[in-house]
């Protein structure tokens, strides 16, 4: 008996079934699921490896990542509310800095201190071995 219903369901047209509740139950599900898997995968705590040696290896948060940038911007004036996405790319780790810049400063100059900070920190300090480098995006305009 089921499944003929079942049959019954599946050679609908589509005017029908919107009408179904059936459908409407599976797409909300569907839904559901699609948004319970999304955040789970924000809300990972995912590690970034620094180095391995014969000692052992070192490992990093995201959110450690993220905080390092902020701070290396906090000295720069003409950047506000840097965010960061890491990505993962054979192996090396690369920062993505989307942030806001003040338009009467030097771009140019920002940029090339943002990246020296960063830079400096990641590999002289953290002794980053799979460092591959800064991208940064400016997503808009704040005045200081």
């Amino acid at each position: 008996m089921p499944f003929e219903q079942l049959k019954s369901y599946l050679n609908l047209s589509f005017q029908e079934a919107i009408q179904q509740p059936v459908y409407w139950y599976a797409l909300i599900l569907l839904l559901f699921l699609f948004l319970v898997l999304w955040s789970i995968r924000k809300l990972r705590n995912d590690l970034v490896p620094v180095f391995h040696d014969d000692e052992g290896g070192v490992q990093i948060t995201t959110q450690a990542l993220q905080e390092l940038v902020k701070k290396s911007c906090q000295g720069i004036e003409g950047i506000d509310a840097p965010t960061t996405k890491i990505k993962m790319k054979r192996g090396a780790i690369r920062l993505y800095v989307r942030l806001s810049v003040n338009p009467q400063g030097d771009i140019k100059e920002i940029r090339s201190l943002l990246r020296n900070n960063i830079e400096k920190i990641m590999v002289e300090n953290l002794n980053f071995a799979n460092f591959g480098g800064v991208d940064i995006v400016i997503k808009g305009f704040q005045e200081s």
